[in-house]
Order: C-alpha cells, then sequence, then structure tokens
C-alpha cells in the first residue's frame, strides 16, 4: 500500500483517493472502467492531487485531468492540460493510424441516454484499452504515443455553421 497520489471521481459527483489498499493500481483502474455501465456509473475522471495534499482531509480537483464517458464497452477518452500561460486545452484520445476525414461518426451515449458524444471510430476505447491509457497517465501525467490527440473546442457558446462568416 502506497500513500495515494491522485483522485477519481464517478459521475461527476462522488470523488475519493485513487488507492492500491485491494488491488495494484493498474488493476483498480481497470476494474473502475469495468463497472461502467453508460447508465448508474457513465464517467469517471483521474487526476493528480497536489504535492503534499492530505486527502484524508480534502479532494482538491485540478485543472488537468484525465475523463472518461460511456460503458465498458465503448467509451470516450478526454485529457485536459493547461500551458504555462494559463490556456487550457482539451483532447480526445485516438488510436494511432486512423482516417480523420469528415465527421466524426461514433455515438457514445452515457448517463442513461440523456447525452451522447460523437466521435471517430479509432476514438472509441473498450474498458481494457482505456485501462492501459489511464494507467501511463497515472504514472507520467501524459497520453504516451503511439495515441493521438485532437483538440476539441471547449468554447460556448458554440457557434452557428449557418450564421458564421469568414
Amino acid at each position: 500500500m502506497s500513500d495515494p497520489t491522485h483522485i477519481s471521481q464517478k459521475n461527476s459527483a462522488s470523488r475519493w483517493p485513487l488507492i492500491d489498499n485491494f488491488r495494484p493500481y493498474p488493476e483498480q483502474i481497470r476494474y473502475s472502467l469495468g463497472r461502467m455501465d453508460g447508465s448508474s456509473f457513465w464517467a469517471w475522471s483521474l487526476w493528480r492531487a497536489p504535492e503534499g495534499a492530505d486527502l484524508l482531509e480534502d479532494l482538491p480537483f485540478n485543472d488537468e485531468y484525465m475523463q472518461c464517458a460511456g460503458s465498458a464497452e465503448a467509451l470516450t477518452i478526454e485529457v485536459r492540460h493547461v500551458d504555462p500561460d494559463g490556456t487550457a486545452h482539451q483532447y480526445t484520445i485516438g488510436k494511432p493510424g486512423a482516417d480523420v476525414t469528415g465527421e466524426p461518426t461514433e455515438v457514445i451515449p452515457w448517463d442513461e441516454g440523456r447525452h451522447s458524444t460523437t466521435v471517430y471510430p479509432h476514438e472509441v476505447f473498450n474498458a481494457d484499452e482505456a485501462a492501459v491509457v489511464f494507467y501511463t497517465y497515472f504514472l507520467t501525467d501524459k497520453v504516451s504515443q503511439p495515441y493521438t490527440l485532437r483538440e476539441l473546442d471547449m468554447s460556448w457558446p458554440k457557434a452557428d455553421p449557418e450564421t458564421e462568416t469568414s
């Protein structure tokens, strides 16, 4: 057992320190992702706690994190990174060697179908594949090779392509 360094969150609500008391970290991450059913458990996030944080006292949020939504059979993974100047970037993670021409076509429903995300086919992961991505992030705070990143437009409100001019 080691001191927890990361916080995980279920469905944007319940937070707890990621611990290795019952199973090693890679297995704990895989276990959490494998429980996702798209209905009662549809989102999971992971981020590093601040250095020296007492996770028994407080579970602070971090502006940099990895998150996923969907079910153990089909989920999408995103990572958020903040530049030194404070500019935030959010990316969908994909597997290598894919064609990204055209619009995304794969719909990942979550929250009992109340929400969905549309991604490219290479951006759909199952729990086993996602566990590898999350564990590497746990170790390094980065998305490793050979995975790809597609930056998302997080501006709000979204521009209406019908009225947008060049």
